[in-house]
């Protein structure tokens, strides 16, 4: 994805992915979880993480995480626009865009409100949530609240691989892993082109960017999307 996001610890984070694990040992998604593998798991990688998740965790219990609303907003200030305030132009990133979380999830009321106090502060970038966090009834309010402002797009994911995409009433239309590309569009979802579509010589494009794709940011999407499995 060609823009900046905000990681924590897989599984640790994850607190319906562990209510998932324990409820289906065989067919859980997170078995597999990207995000507890390859780079996740170098030692600088690792501590990076941990330290992050220590500090959001202590601004939630010490100040009802103001100063992880304030740090967050002033790197994404920082990272986005220019001392005018005006969007900056970056090579490699879309200023348009955040994604919270390619590893860990909205844990916890607290750190979801946290998380719209950041948002409501940036209404022209357009943020990215994906979220199992739907499994847990007391998450429900405080996700549909952040889901409710326009630059929010909040998709709730699968649990479990070759099932559709759970369709949460106040979320977007959420998200599922298939591991065939016939079978997730027999079932309506739009397969991403990053996990199957290959250039003149056979090579996975296996970028957002590569295939102009920004589908998972757009509000009021309609139609669930599906990653294959890999």
């Amino acid at each position: 994805m060609p823009c900046v996001g905000f990681n924590i610890p897989a599984l640790k984070s994850c607190p319906s992915a562990r209510l998932a694990l324990k409820k289906f040992p065989e067919d859980s998604i997170c078995l597999e979880c990207y995000a507890l593998k390859g780079f996740y798991l170098f030692k600088n990688v690792a501590k990076a993480l941990q330290d992050r998740f220590d500090f959001v965790l202590k601004s939630l219990r010490e100040d009802n995480g103001d100063k992880f609303v304030k740090e967050i907003s002033r790197q994404i200030e920082k990272k986005y626009f220019d001392k005018h305030g005006n969007k900056k132009k970056l090579k490699n990133i879309d200023t348009s865009l955040f994604r919270g979380h390619d590893s860990g999830d909205l844990f916890s009321p607290k750190y979801i409100k946290a998380w719209k106090r950041v948002c409501e502060k940036f209404p022209t970038i357009r943020f990215w949530f994906p979220t199992r966090e739907y499994f847990r009834a007391s998450q429900l309010d405080a996700l549909k609240d952040l889901a409710s402002l326009d630059n929010v797009c909040l998709k709730p994911s699968a649990l479990i691989k070759d099932v559709k995409a759970p369709s949460i009433n106040g979320l977007d239309a959420g998200t599922a892993v298939y591991t065939s590309k016939e079978k997730a569009e027999k079932d309506g979802h739009f397969v991403c082109p990053a996990t199957y579509v290959k250039d003149e010589k056979g090579k996975a494009i296996a970028t957002c960017k590569g295939n102009r794709c920004k589908l998972c940011f757009i509000k009021g999407c309609k139609k669930p999307i599906a990653y294959l499995a890999h």
